[in-house]
C-alpha cells in the first residue's frame, strides 16, 4: 500500500508544478497581449450522467459461476476549489433475464455433486467518495487523481428448475479505498481522448447466504478480510456547443476475494454441515455512454 500511497503524492506534486506552470505562462501571455481575460472560477461544478451494457462474470473456481449481460446507470458529481476536489459517484446495473448459472446440487448425506444448470437474477449498486487534487485548463479536466472511500452490494438469486428447491439468495457487501487517477488529453477544442485508472484496497467483505429459505435455522453471515479490485476505463469526449460533452467509453472491472471464516449449519439445532464463502472473482467488460457538464 505505500508504493500505492507514494505514486499518489507524486501525482499531487506533478499536478502542483504544472498548475504553477501553466500559471506562469498565462500571467506571462497576459502582460504581452495587453488584454484583459476572464478570471476563471474559484469553484467548478461538474458532473455526468449516463448508461452502459456489461458483460458480467462470477466466479468461485471449481464450485459454480454466473454470467451474463448488465445494464448498467451510472452518475457522479464533483466540487473543484483551485487545486481541490471533492467527486461523489454512484451507480447501478440489473440484468436482463439472461444471466445463467452453472454450478451442482450437493448432498450431504451422500457426499456426491450433480451438475446444475438454471437462470439467474442479478443486480448490484454502489456508491464512492473521492478527494484529491486536479489541474483545470481551457474548461477540460486534464488530471485528478484522488483517494476515497467506497461501498459495492451484490443480491443474486438463482430461480430453480421445475421440480427442484435447491436455491437460496446471496447478499455480498464491499466496502474499499479506491486510489486513482482519471482525466483526459485533448485532441483539438472539440475532442478529447480519456481515461481512468482506479486500483480498489479490500477494506471488508460481508455475505448472507439465505439457509433459512432451504429449512435451516438461521440464515449465514460471512467475513471475508483480503481482496482487491481494480478498474481501467478509456474513450473520447466530443465538446458540444453549450459547454457539455457527450463521453463514450470503454471500461473493465475486476474484483478478487479471498475465502471467508467458517459457518456452521443447523437444523433444529443439529449441526448439518461447516460452510465458507469461498474465493471468488468478479470480471466486468463493457461500453458505456453519457453526457458531462
Amino acid at each position: 500500500m505505500k508504493k500505492y500511497l507514494i505514486l499518489f503524492l507524486i501525482s499531487c506534486l506533478c499536478l502542483e508544478a504544472a498548475n504553477t506552470r501553466y500559471a506562469r505562462k498565462s500571467s506571462v501571455r497576459k502582460t504581452r497581449q495587453h488584454q484583459q481575460q476572464v478570471p476563471f472560477p474559484s469553484i467548478i461544478l461538474s458532473g455526468s450522467a449516463g448508461l452502459g451494457i456489461d458483460y458480467y462474470h462470477y466466479e468461485e473456481p471449481k464450485v459454480m459461476n454466473i454470467h451474463g449481460p448488465m445494464i448498467n446507470f451510472y452518475g457522479d458529481f464533483g466540487i473543484t476549489k483551485k487545486l481541490f476536489k471533492f467527486q461523489l459517484d454512484g451507480y447501478f446495473a440489473t440484468h436482463f433475464g439472461a444471466n445463467k448459472y452453472n454450478g451442482a446440487l450437493q448432498s450431504h448425506e451422500t457426499q456426491t455433486r450433480i451438475p446444475y444448470n438454471a437462470k439467474s437474477t442479478d443486480w448490484y449498486v454502489g456508491v464512492s467518495t473521492k478527494f484529491g487534487l486536479n489541474l483545470w485548463q481551457h474548461n477540460k479536466e486534464l488530471i485528478f487523481a484522488y483517494l476515497g472511500l467506497g461501498y459495492r452490494f451484490l443480491h443474486n438469486l438463482v430461480i430453480d428448475n421445475p421440480g427442484v428447491q435447491a436455491s437460496y439468495f446471496r447478499n455480498q457487501g464491499y466496502l474499499y479505498l479506491p486510489i486513482g487517477i482519471d482525466g483526459e488529453i485533448p485532441i483539438n477544442p472539440k475532442i478529447s481522448l480519456v481515461g481512468e485508472f482506479e486500483y480498489r484496497f479490500f477494506l471488508l467483505g460481508h455475505n448472507t447466504s439465505g439457509f433459512s429459505d432451504l429449512g435451516y435455522d438461521k440464515d449465514l453471515y460471512f467475513i471475508q478480510k483480503e481482496g482487491y479490485g481494480i478498474r481501467i476505463g478509456f474513450g473520447s469526449k466530443f465538446y458540444l456547443d453549450n459547454g457539455g460533452a457527450l463521453r463514450v467509453k470503454v471500461h473493465y472491472e475486476h474484483w478478487g476475494v479471498e475465502n471467508s471464516n467458517i459457518v456452521t449449519a443447523t437444523q433444529n439445532g443439529v449441526a448439518k454441515g461447516n460452510y465458507v464463502e469461498p474465493k471468488n472473482f468478479t470480471r466486468s467488460f463493457g461500453v458505456s455512454i453519457g453526457y458531462v457538464f
